[in-house]
């Protein structure tokens, strides 16, 4: 009993610490950024339109550096990463952008595997904890199976 209490704690204290670590991980932003890195940053955040799954910062296509420019001279202008983002989906529709927005169908893309995992997890943990604590008492028809494959051996 207490030590089943103490496995349970143990597991809980895991579960908190790996959330922990993804809030953690989620909300770190590294400190202030310089704007050459904001630059980058952005850079990678939106694909190149012509460019089949590349993004503006690793394509060395013409429209790319023509983006990569934009960004720069907005970053050097003072504007908002929400204003430069707004200005590239004006030109470019939203085929511009890496990672899909969360909101409609393609909210699925972000909630469908952090669901399956919680779904998982708690598959495994039913299947672990499905038959602990439980003891049977061997049926005759066990008690004959084991006679008779002793009987076999011997």
């Amino acid at each position: 009993m207490r030590s089943s209490r103490i496995r349970r704690l143990g597991w809980i204290g895991l579960l908190v610490a790996a959330l922990s670590l993804v809030v953690v991980a989620g909300v770190d932003d590294g400190g202030l950024e310089t704007d050459a890195e904001r630059v980058q940053r952005l850079s990678e955040s939106y694909a190149c339109p012509q460019c089949r799954g590349q993004s503006v910062a690793e394509s060395n296509a013409a429209v790319a550096a023509t983006i990569r420019q934009f960004i720069s001279d907005q970053v050097t202008a003072g504007a908002t990463d929400t204003e430069i983002r707004d200005d590239l989906l004006r030109a470019y529709d939203a085929r511009i952008l890496l990672n899909p927005p969360a909101e409609g169908i393609t909210a699925l893309v972000w909630v469908l595997p952090v669901v399956l995992v919680i779904v998982g997890a708690m598959g495994v943990a039913a299947a672990v904890t499905r038959n602990r604590g439980t003891t049977r008492e061997p049926s005759d028809e066990d008690r004959r199976l084991v006679a008779s494959a002793r009987e076999g051996r011997g």
